[in-house]
């Protein structure tokens, strides 16, 4: 290539340019880039593609499909944030020389394969990293979580690690994933499948009746799992219904399901905090997103998450027990300067919160006002809804969210806020997450069966390293959801392009207002669409207000709109009030594809 600056790799979109072509930044702003016939190759217009840039000139590197199939732009996402490339050939190389042996070979490794062992995962799971059995024991409830043993197939410091720990965790996006392990460990090896010997690291704990755990032990382990079950066919099998797998299975089921309901009323009982949001959950066909629905949490959902908590906070207490160097999930307190502004938005929007006591509040004081808040707000849309008032809720849990401190990894042996923990660990998912592999690395080391774990020097590095990856992960995440609901958004507005809706004012801004309606969609309302005077965000931030102090619009006000334009690319969605003047919408690209 000529000279003219560094190259660089651009995500772009074909479009038409007179009578030639032209790429496009696809996710970001930018300049369209002349191609002729020449170097745009097979790429038609409409089609995502990732090209090397220098200068004026470019070359197309690979093509993905047509900028409206969800597949392609999922995959273009991806690589517009520097991933989606595969693995190394030195990562290769060392998993194509693994060797698939038998696990009852390892010294060490006890033979757990007669239990009725279940995997509970989502539809479409690919990846299967815990496992449960539960037994009735007289008043107890004897409960195993068997994690898969990673570290047996990725020694510390080998290639495979190192490229682990440099992606730190797997990122999901609507229909695909991009693994933190090659997929012979992710998909194979490493996930626990029913009928096949799987090599485990089993943390066994007996719960009794008033959920505290005792005889408490970790074994390097080899189990088979009798069944796997998605969360609809246990939601249905605890509402009565036959479950896949036998009576087996089914004893399993009722004695986790039991030693949950001890384990949750517990965390209840020492003031943990519990909030529902869902999760979207989509439906793609290769042309089209065809679909969403958010998934809340159903008690499937409580028995895996129950079952799981136990697990990571027993390997916590016994790791510090043993001085182990290890990484904690650090979930601090809320401030007190947060805890008082979110009650007094609550206040502010009639939301009735129990009042603060004067003074500085301890910890646990401000945990439990946080948990309080929390608390009224369920009350507070329980009785609008039992009112026939509209009560989607995601602006006030926003504020609730907004008070609480974001978790982080630490070598420091700390407590969890949100689950009133004294001390947590992420032991539970290896496969997808590097903490959880350096934690397994510590617990086998303290127990003799393993090599050295991570040391203070090690640990220090990947904490932080892994708390960025997680938040580098979740905003790619929420990106593609954006992505994907303005695209459904778009097929949708093609039957009535100007349907009203009623809107949840879900965000404030000087500018405007943050909406949501549906089961995804979100949009923006600029304060010039809603009136000719100035609005201004008041000191709470949770109304816009006139220059005579009048409140124009609140978080959590019902508001009919209508949609101006929808940049799918981009998961932008502007829109205006329903009653108003119809404004021009934005010229777009067509969505076709077609050679130029």
């Amino acid at each position: 290539m000529p000279r003219g600056g560094p190259a660089a790799e651009v995500v772009a979109e074909m479009v038409a340019a007179g009578r030639a072509a032209a790429a496009r930044p696809a996710f970001a702003p930018g300049a369209d880039i002349p191609m002729s016939a020449r170097t745009r190759g097979e790429a038609a217009v409409g089609d995502l593609v990732r090209m090397l840039v220098q200068g004026r000139q470019a070359r197309i590197l690979e093509v993905y499909g047509p900028a409206r199939a969800p597949g392609a732009v999922m995959a273009a996402l991806l690589a517009d944030e520097g991933r989606g490339h595969g693995f190394r050939r030195e990562v290769e190389a060392e998993v194509a020389a693994i060797a698939d042996d038998d696990p009852l070979a390892d010294p060490g490794r006890r033979d757990l394969r007669d239990q009725d062992v279940v995997t509970i995962d989502p539809q479409g799971a690919k990846d299967h990293d815990d496992a449960i059995a539960a037994r009735h024991e007289g008043d107890d409830v004897r409960l195993w979580v068997h994690i898969a043993d990673v570290s047996h197939y990725v020694p510390a410091g080998g290639a495979i690690d190192r490229e682990a720990a440099r992606r730190g965790t797997s990122v999901y996006v609507p229909g695909t994933v991009e693994p933190m392990l090659p997929a012979r460990l992710s998909a194979d090896l490493c996930s626990l499948r029913p009928g096949v010997d799987r090599r485990a690291v089993t943390a066994e704990m007996r719960v009794d009746p008033a959920g505290e755990l005792h005889d408490v032990r970790f074994h390097r382990s080899v189990i088979r799992s009798e069944g796997r079950l998605t969360y609809p066919e246990v939601d249905a099998h605890l509402g009565g219904a036959p479950l896949p797998g036998g009576a087996g299975l089914a004893a399993t089921v009722a004695a986790a399901r039991e030693a949950s309901r001890r384990l949750r009323e517990r965390r209840r009982r020492r003031g943990a905090l519990e909030v529902d949001g869902g999760e979207p959950v989509w439906s793609l066909a290769p042309d089209r997103v065809e679909g969403v629905h958010r998934e809340h949490q159903t008690p499937s959902h409580a028995l895996v998450e129950d079952c799981m908590i136990a697990a990571n906070e027993a390997v916590a207490r016994f790791l510090i027990a043993r001085r182990a160097p290890t990484l904690f999930r650090f979930h601090e307190d809320p401030a007190q300067v947060r805890v008082e502004r979110l009650h007094a938005q609550l206040e502010a929007l009639d939301v009735a919160a129990p009042p603060l006591r004067e003074g500085p509040l301890a910890p646990s004081e401000r945990r439990e006002a946080a948990r309080a808040a929390g608390e009224a707000v369920t009350r507070h849309l329980a009785a609008a809804r039992a009112r026939g008032e509209p009560a989607r809720g995601a602006a006030l849990w926003g504020l609730v969210l907004r008070a609480l401190a974001q978790a982080h990894y630490t070598a420091d042996a700390v407590g969890h806020s949100g689950l009133a923990s004294a001390a947590y660990t992420h032991f539970t998912s290896p496969i997808r997450r590097y903490p959880d592999l350096l934690v397994h690395r510590a617990l086998l080391d303290a127990l003799g069966l393993g090599p050295p774990g991570p040391d203070a020097a090690e640990l220090s590095v990947a904490g932080p390293s892994s708390s960025e990856s997680e938040r580098e992960a979740a905003a790619i995440e929420r990106r593609a959801d954006r992505i994907c609901a303005a695209l459904l958004l778009e097929q949708e507005l093609r039957g009535d392009p100007d349907a009203a809706v009623v809107a949840e004012v879900t965000g404030l801004v000087p500018g405007g207002a943050f909406v949501a309606w549906g089961e995804v969609f979100e949009g923006f309302l600029p304060a010039r669409r809603m009136t000719d005077a100035e609005l201004v965000l008041d000191p709470l931030e949770v109304a816009l207000a006139d220059g005579t102090g009048r409140r124009v619009l609140r978080l959590g006000d019902p508001v009919a709109v209508r949609v101006t334009d929808v940049e799918p690319l981009r998961g932008r969605v502007t829109v205006e009030p329903a009653d108003g003047p119809r404004r021009p919408r934005l010229r777009r690209p067509a969505a076709g594809r077609r050679r130029a």
